[in-house]
């Protein structure tokens, strides 16, 4: 066998990350040390999967006038060249529907799209030009010969959603369940239509600071598996909530923070947090592996061995409750379809 048959043998390795807030005291850190501070330090972690995706939490832009809307408790953004954050950190696609890409305003969202787009980082989620639709549009990204895509949407914010003409969030009252199945429906017909192999549903979705999902959450991305959703990417809640398989596919409730500059909650800990890598191979899912990391001074680094701990049996309690068991021996801890 050839190297690049092996190569191509060999399962796409997708990497699921937090929210990446980088405004406030993770901005202040660029400006002093550079780019790569704030994710420099995991290094490989984020270098050798074949695509990492994240939640962006913040606008990238320099305006200062904040949104116009009803007055908010906090408001994110950073340089634009925080852009170089996510591209030097392997990050090639973005998820934007959330309650803070507009922080400053539809300029700001504009400056957002353009600093992304000059590094080459794709985006679903939020858009310009023609509202509702270019919010909704898909994002498409080819990893060797695998197309991989993601459409995103957020259930909170409502003032930020996109109109016709008007440029916001995919937005989504996910209290009306059939009418929420009916936008993951429209939107992944649009990823079968562009030949995705892996249609990823991106969801910012619950409140924060907590360790299940809804049972409305369960429905919900339960029917999008059934409709054909391969993968289902839950974050929002800004610490992990535990990981079910559902016909041999991932639903991912909520995937933590990859950076921030939040106060620790000395209940949920919310310093301690996950990456979550797929193997995918022949259009299923092979494995999970779970990589513990730590956030101190707005800098996210490979957990220590008695962080890891803790985070193994957080994560494998809440597992546990969605009939999902991890094998935490040695490293990386991993999950497997067998598993569930």
């Amino acid at each position: 066998m050839t190297v690049t048959a092996t190569a191509r043998a060999a399962p796409l390795r997708l990497l699921l990350a937090g929210d990446a807030m980088l405004g406030r005291g993770v901005a202040t850190w660029i400006r002093r040390c550079g780019p790569a501070y704030p994710l420099g330090a995991l290094g490989g972690l984020l270098e050798a999967p074949d695509l990492v995706i994240a939640n962006l939490e913040c606008a990238l832009t320099r305006r200062s006038r904040h949104w116009s809307g009803a007055p908010k408790a906090f408001y994110f953004g950073a340089p634009p060249e925080a852009a170089q954050t996510l591209a030097g950190a392997g990050i090639r696609l973005a998820s934007l529907a959330n309650n803070h890409v507009l922080d400053f305003g539809v300029e700001g969202l504009h400056d957002t799209l353009a600093a992304l787009e000059r590094h080459g980082i794709a985006h679903a989620g939020a858009g310009a030009g023609d509202g509702i639709a270019a919010a909704r549009r898909p994002a498409l990204v080819d990893c060797r010969g695998v197309r991989i895509g993601m459409a995103a949407f957020c259930d909170h914010q409502a003032d930020f959603a996109a109109a016709p003409g008007h440029p916001g969030i995919a937005w989504l009252d996910l209290h009306d369940e059939p009418a929420a199945l009916a936008a993951f429906a429209q939107a992944l017909a649009a990823l079968r239509e562009a030949g995705a192999d892996w249609p990823i549903l991106s969801l910012h979705w619950g409140p924060n600071m907590v360790w299940q999902p809804r049972p409305r959450f369960r429905r919900l991305a339960r029917g999008a598996v059934d409709m054909g959703w391969k993968i289902v990417f839950g974050h929002s809640a800004h610490v992990f909530q535990g990981i079910e398989l559902y016909r041999g596919f991932p639903i991912l409730y909520a995937v933590g923070d990859l950076v921030d500059d939040y106060a620790v909650d000395p209940a949920f800990r919310n310093d301690h947090q996950l990456l979550f890598e797929l193997e995918l191979a022949a259009g299923r899912l092979g494995a999970i592996l779970l990589h513990p990391i730590f956030i101190a001074r707005c800098r996210t680094r490979p957990a220590a061995p008695d962080q890891a701990r803790w985070t193994a049996g957080r994560m494998g309690a809440l597992c546990d409750q969605l009939g999902t068991r991890i094998d935490t021996a040695g490293g990386p801890w991993r999950i497997a379809p067998g598993q569930a």
